[in-house]
């Protein structure tokens, strides 16, 4: 018999084992109660273990913990279902505590009528191999992934943060590939323009030639050399090119500086603060550690009519505030206990005599011996006329007054009323001044010996000396 004339070949039975075992990495006849009757394995199989002794034990003793609902679950329903076909399960073997197990893929087959079956198993241990390479490279390959991610983050802070320019060029091409925010200023474009470009099409060289191979020169002598380059809006600047590879191509690093090796801010702030000090609708001025004024802006000028900041220049800030030195000692001892004062309330007299009112805010600009304030001096004129007409009784208020109403005559509430604004404007006079009793006088309007008659008076003595 033949396989051709659709008939299986007679096998002699003690071929039939030979065969099954070359077939299989290991084979197993079990009975339907799941006892092994039989063991063969592969001798060209991987797997070296004495499989004999599982002869007339229960298969589910070689199988791990979470193996043995699959295998009775899938042998259940072989033995249930006859002549079904049943999918393959993966079992994975326990051989000791001190030997790992090792997973098999077993195939079901019936092989007569007394309820054995026959059980090929296919080793899947290197399956596994396989499978946790590819994990490990999987995890090798996102650690990379990290990296780059880590590493191109500190590009990034580091030419954001830096104010030299800075271009990544294509030594082959001349595409600009990279820059930061102070190149695209020097360029005088935006990131967006400049991605992509070619650099000669915002710097050209002094010289006539080709900038990229002038560029590609310089970078190849390794001197640290820098060249004189101009930009499309005639601004000149040092360029120091810098060659390396990277990826199998060659870059060029060019950074960028005016021609006098300064920086240059990405967002013209120099310009700016300038600007706002020329044509600023507030007065800006700025005073030494003694108040005098080192420099004033035409809004203060306008303020004090004073004709021109030659004429402010190298005088005292006092003579221009209404309460002279007491109102210069409370900036400035605010300013350099706390860095700034806010919005100090005071009046601003100009050269014939005129009043103002105004709000200061004073910022502390260097705390070294010779510290520099700098003051912006608003009028408040508008404001406080303002506040005057809007100024009405809250609900709070007046549900305080109408309290009171009945339970005093109209002289105590009235007297009440005036202790509790007058202890307040005390409190704040000895704040402002930094318990400056002398000077809190002044500003209140008070002799000194009244001053101390109403400290006493609101218990703000006791309260001072605690402090």
């Amino acid at each position: 018999m033949t396989w051709t004339s659709g008939l299986i070949p007679m096998i002699e039975p003690e071929i039939v084992s030979e065969i099954i075992s070359r077939i299989a990495d290991l084979a197993l006849v079990v009975s339907g109660t799941g006892v092994v009757l039989g063991v063969l394995s592969n001798p060209n199989s991987k797997l070296q273990y004495a499989f004999a002794r599982w002869e007339g034990q229960p298969l589910t003793d070689q199988l791990a913990t979470e193996s043995i609902p699959k295998f009775k679950e899938r042998l259940a329903g072989f033995m249930r279902n006859e002549g079904a076909v049943v999918r393959p399960v993966e079992l994975n073997h326990v051989l000791s505590a001190e030997r790992d197990g090792f997973p098999v893929r077993y195939s079901f087959h019936r092989i007569g009528t007394d309820g054995a079956l026959l059980m090929l198993g296919q080793d899947l241990r290197p399956v596994a191999e396989m499978q946790q390479q590819l994990v490990a490279a999987q995890i090798a390959l996102e650690k990379d992934y990290e990296a780059q991610r880590e590493y191109d983050t500190r590009l990034r802070v580091l030419m954001g943060a830096t104010s030299e320019g800075t271009l990544f060029v294509s030594a082959g091409t001349g595409e600009i590939t990279d820059c930061n925010a102070s190149a695209v200023s020097f360029l005088g474009a935006t990131r967006s323009d400049v991605m992509g470009q070619d650099i000669s099409h915002y710097v050209l060289p002094n010289n006539g030639r080709r900038l990229l191979d002038v560029l590609v020169d310089l970078a190849s002598a390794q001197n640290g050399s820098a060249i004189v380059v101009k930009t499309k809006a005639g601004r000149e600047l040092s360029l120091r090119p810098t060659i390396f590879r990277a990826t199998g191509e060659q870059m060029l690093l060019c950074q960028l500086s005016d021609i006098q090796g300064a920086s240059l801010r990405s967002d013209a702030l120099e310009e700016h603060l300038v600007s706002m000090f020329e044509r600023g609708a507030d007065g800006i001025v700025f005073v030494n550690k003694a108040g005098n004024i080192l420099s004033a802006n035409d809004a203060f000028l306008r303020l004090t009519d004073v004709v021109h900041s030659r004429a402010a220049k190298g005088r005292s800030i006092s003579d221009f505030l209404g309460r002279g030195s007491v109102d210069l000692n409370v900036v400035r001892e605010n300013a350099s206990r706390t860095g700034s004062m806010r919005l100090y309330a005071t009046r601003l007299i100009g050269e014939h005599g005129v009043e103002v009112p105004v709000e200061i805010a004073t910022t502390l600009l260097d705390s070294a011996p010779d510290q520099v304030f700098a003051l912006v001096i608003r009028d408040a004129s508008r404001a406080e006329m303002m506040r005057k007409s809007n100024q009405q009784i809250t609900e709070v208020d007046m549900r305080s007054v109408i309290e009171l109403i009945g339970s005093q005559t109209l002289k105590g509430i009235v007297a009440k009323t005036t202790d509790v604004i007058e202890k307040m404007c005390i409190e704040t006079a000895v704040e402002l001044t930094s318990n400056n009793r002398v000077a809190a006088a002044e500003m209140l309007g008070l002799s000194r010996q009244s001053l101390y008659v109403k400290l006493r008076k609101y218990d703000l003595l006791k309260k001072d000396t605690d402090e």
